[in-house]
Order: structure tokens, then sequence, then C-alpha cells
């Protein structure tokens, strides 16, 4: 209604004849009008940053990412990456290992147009009574794990997933990451200075059993161009920091020879 009321009054004043004043008026508002848009979409320009996420056309035989921590307070872990095409779809299948080289997690990436999306989700359990590795299952909510499509403004990314203690189902979890892409950046890796790109994140934990807990935490991550993931840092509640970067990228073999080198 108010819409209808406001084009009734511009047809109305558009039959009357303007004064000299009211057309330089009206110029001026125009132009202020103009610049204001234009600055806006200079400000939300759209910046395709594909290339820092992982290098997906390199892991068709599989790569490990190796991530030590900064000040070596905390043990090292290692990403797994595999890609696959499935009905012409890009599937990344990633495998976290501990350092103790047990898989904790499963996920099965998706490349869109648009960005990444997370199809599957798989925590690994220890079953009390055998001793196994159980594959316990994460619902996921929202699916976007990283753009590919971000604007100079701050763009803001929803990740939600929510799963059961495998051991006490009653006990239930859900992790809720707002992503802001926060712009360019550079990172040293291995003495090379790399562009990169930087997310803010705030993260928060839902813990529900009992009773209802909280624990809320931001985060910093920097993707390299070509490369991925080299640094992240996260701050939990009670000053618990953990800062890990990028140390080394190489085949499964090497892996698997460091997994011997323990048992020797």
């Amino acid at each position: 209604m108010q819409k209808k009321d406001i084009q009734r009054e511009n047809a109305i004043l558009a039959t009357v004849p303007l004064s000299p004043i009211v057309v330089y008026l009206k110029l001026v508002i125009a132009i202020l009008i103009f610049s204001f848009l234009y600055s806006c979409q200079t400000s939300t320009k759209t910046k395709n940053i594909r290339s820092y996420y992982y290098p997906v056309a390199d892991f068709m035989a599989g790569k490990v990412y190796e991530y030590q921590a900064v000040n070596d307070s905390l043990a090292p872990f290692y990403w797994y990456f595999r890609t696959t095409i499935s009905k012409g779809d890009t599937i990344i299948t990633s495998e976290y290992f501990d350092h103790n080289f047990i898989v904790q997690q499963l996920t099965n990436e998706e490349i869109v147009k648009n960005g990444v999306i997370l199809n599957d989700f798989y925590f690994y359990e220890t079953d009390s009574l055998t001793g196994q590795q159980k594959q316990n299952p994460v619902r996921v909510e929202v699916d976007n794990v990283f753009p590919f499509e971000v604007t100079d403004s701050t763009g803001l990314f929803l990740y939600k997933i929510f799963w059961r203690d495998y051991q006490q189902p009653n006990q239930k979890y859900r992790l809720i990451k707002n992503r802001h892409y926060m712009g360019e950046a550079s990172y040293i890796y291995k003495g090379q200075q790399v562009p990169a790109v930087q997310f803010f994140n705030k993260e928060l934990l839902e813990i529900e059993a009992v009773g209802f807990q909280e624990v809320a935490y931001n985060s910093v991550e920097l993707y390299a161009k070509n490369i991925g993931l080299v640094y992240f840092r996260k701050e939990i509640e009670g000053n618990v920091v953990q800062e890990y970067e990028l140390a080394d990228i190489y085949d499964m073999a090497d892996l698997e020879e460091k997994f011997r080198a323990t048992m020797d």
C-alpha cells in the first residue's frame, strides 16, 4: 500500500512545471544516489578464491598434509586427502589421523560451482568392549565448507553439524561455525612467502546430556594459493590456545613409513 502511494505522488509531481532551483536540487540528489549505489557495488565486488582451497586435482593418488603445533606443546596430526570423480561430481574424501596414526574422522566433500559442501561426516570412536574403532555418523545440518565466491566486504558462511556420543547416545553435540571472510593475506611456507586469504570464525559447541552446556571459541584460518589450509589459531574459553601450521605434504607411503618407525 505504501509503495502505491509513493508512485501516485510521483505521477502527480511529474505534471507540475519545475522551477530551476528544483531541477538543480533533483540533479544533485540524483548524483548523490548514483555515487552511493556505485560505492555499494564497488564494496561488494565478487572475488573468486577457488585457487586457495586444497588443489583437488593433485589428490587423485592421495596426499597427506602434516600439521605441527607452532609452540611444540601439542601433538601433530595428519589429513589424508583423496579425490574421486563419481557420476561427474568431484568428491574429496578426507581422513584425519591423530599423532598415534589412528583415524579419528572421515568426511566426504563435494566441489560445486560456487564452493565446497559437506556430504558426509563420521567420527571414529573406540568401542570399550572390543577396542576397535567404530564409525559414528554425524548429521549435516548446514553444509557450507568453503566458499569460492566472496566479496570485498565481510562475507558470512554458516556451518552446522550434530551427533550423539557413541557410548552414550543420550549425550548430544552440535557444532555451529560462523565463518567470516576477512580478505587477502600472506604466509611463509617452507621459507617462501605465499599469497593467502584469511577467515575469522566464531564457533559454538552445544553439549546436551543431564544438563546443557555451551563452549564458545574463536579461530583464525589462512588458506594459501594452490596449497590449502596452512595455518590456524583457535582460542577456547579458559585461555586455551591451539595454534598449528602446515609442516609438509607427502604421499601416504611416507605416512606409513612414519608409523612403522614408531613400531620399531
